[in-house]
């Protein structure tokens, strides 16, 4: 891979600041640090987003379940906050930089990946709670932003790698492995090759 491989990765703005996350999600600094220490040893430039929970409901929001979050005017948000990111990633690949990737959040009913069957609360309405041993089929979705951020690449014909920040798994376990196992061949492809 040449010396001159320009890169830049958009991510979820709780992935610098985690003090956006609801507390239900951790504000895992360690691992925050542990990110942005391998992306700027790596010369990787970040582009994030506003959070669109934080930015549509504040700190003191509750947690929530996708389900909460999917209306008309949830979705009209994460577009008008997608607006800015999305100029930079264009003005970025136009300016021979390559996007990587996208990094979302686990178990985020906006910015994940992989959102799976998840309990109900007493008002029957879903909760940001997975269920105890999903069935391996279980259909998943992604979260609200995520799955619009999809929809803007596709209309731009950028295809990149979506890929699950493992904020609530133990360090050392498969989920972890498999997120810097994928997110170092995003990155460094060479490494993928040899």
């Amino acid at each position: 891979m040449s010396k001159k491989d320009k890169k830049i990765i958009l991510i979820a703005q709780c992935l610098i600041n985690p003090y956006c996350r609801v507390h239900v999600l951790g504000q895992n600094f360690p691992l925050s640090h542990e990110l942005t220490n391998y992306l700027m040893s790596k010369k990787v430039g970040i582009i994030q987003y506003p959070c669109p929970e934080t930015t549509a409901l504040g700190l003191k929001r509750n947690p929530q379940g996708r389900q909460q979050y999917d209306s008309a005017f949830f979705r009209n948000h994460c577009k008008e906050l997608l607006k800015i990111p999305m100029l930079m990633v264009k003005e970025f690949i136009e300016n021979g930089y390559r996007l990587a990737a996208f990094i979302g959040l686990e178990n985020s009913p906006t910015c994940g990946i992989h959102w799976g069957k998840h309990k109900v609360n007493k008002y029957n309405t879903e909760s940001p709670i997975p269920v105890d041993n999903p069935a391996p089929d279980e259909p998943r979705l992604m979260g609200i932003m995520a799955e619009i951020l999809m929809d803007e690449l596709t209309k731009e014909d950028i295809k990149v790698p979506f890929l699950e920040f493992p904020t609530q798994s133990e360090p050392g376990s498969e989920k972890r492995k498999k997120f810097w196992e994928e997110l170092k061949n995003t990155v460094e492809p060479y490494l993928a090759q040899e």
